[in-house]
């Protein structure tokens, strides 16, 4: 940004200046549309402005990725409008405290953060990366994140692949029960113990960044449809929780009912395995019938003293 400075003060941002010329050439020549403003130490507003509305003149928007100086960043996007279509945030490094919901207040859009991946310095693997960003769903309404950087994760092939982080951001972002018909209903389980805040009807919120929980390594939880009704459903959905894979579903049967006494068995699965956190995996249901009820009992989980599950849903 300091190049940029010096030459708008020399030549201003015309179509004769050498600023203008370059990013004109550089949009014909690479088809770019955007271009990013990772400014992280001569904040000048000004300056930032005209390069920016520069560009946007050009056809291109603007990415904004701050880490600090939320003033100035709050004017330049005031000021460039609807140019600035996307926010990266960094919350890594000088930016590792930064909190979404504040900066989604301040600048007056969803910010998308970025964490930074595990090396021997420090970092995130890619649960953790998972973990984090499923709570910034539920707490700032985030649609998106990145990962700093390529080159990192290259390096420390043993903490997870690029194509690691990506689903890690991809699963804990997703909606995972996005079209199913558990909505309005009531929830049962063989359990109550679960911890505050993770009882049974967290398994149907629409939020991976819950979960139902029991103190035991097996268990069912059923799913009774609002004023009696009945559907049948096609296939169901799984997604696995925030922490300990140990504590997934590995052994159970899906079951329907219509009166909650008589069950049919409608699915019955063996040594499945969640290969990330907030996966969600789909499974279908063979012949599908109306039932009123549907149980999904879990005979054996992965090894752990817990059960956990973020979200079961149930679709037509």
């Amino acid at each position: 940004m300091a190049a940029d400075l010096y030459l708008i003060a020399a030549q201003g941002t015309g179509t004769n200046s050498i600023l203008y010329k370059n990013f004109a050439a550089l949009k014909t020549a690479t088809m770019a549309d955007a271009v990013s403003f990772d400014n992280e130490d001569l904040y000048d507003v000004n300056s930032s402005v005209s390069f920016g509305s520069m560009l946007a003149g050009l056809g291109y928007k603007i990415t904004l990725c701050p880490y600090t100086n939320v003033s100035y960043w709050k004017s330049v996007k005031s000021q460039l409008g609807a140019s600035v279509d996307r926010i990266y945030l960094q919350v890594y490094d000088g930016g590792a405290g930064n909190d979404p919901a504040y900066w989604n207040s301040q600048m007056g859009m969803t910010v998308m953060p970025g964490l930074d991946s595990k090396t021997s310095g420090g970092g995130h693997t890619p649960g953790q990366v998972a973990s984090r960003m499923a709570e910034w769903k539920a707490q700032a309404g985030i649609h998106g994140g990145f990962i700093w950087y390529y080159d990192a994760i290259l390096n420390n092939p043993s903490a997870g692949s690029a194509a690691d982080y990506a689903a890690a951001i991809n699963n804990a972002l997703s909606s995972p029960n996005a079209g199913s018909l558990t909505t309005g209903g009531t929830v049962a389980a063989s359990s109550s113990n679960s911890p505050s805040g993770e009882g049974k009807e967290k398994a149907f919120d629409g939020s991976s960044a819950t979960k139902w929980l029991i103190f035991a390594n097996s268990g069912w939880i059923q799913y009774q449809f609002g004023n009696n009704a009945s559907h049948a459903a096609a296939t169901y959905s799984i997604t696995s929780a925030n922490d300990f894979p140990s504590r997934d579903p590995k052994n159970w049967t899906l079951l329907g009912s219509n009166d909650g006494t008589n069950w049919t068995t409608l699915d019955t699965r063996s040594n499945e395995a969640f290969a990330s956190r907030f996966l969600t995996k789909t499974y279908a249901i063979n012949q599908p019938s109306a039932f009123k009820y549907y149980r999904l009992h879990v005979t054996a989980n992965n090894g752990g003293a817990e059960l956990q599950i973020a979200e079961i849903g149930l679709y037509p």
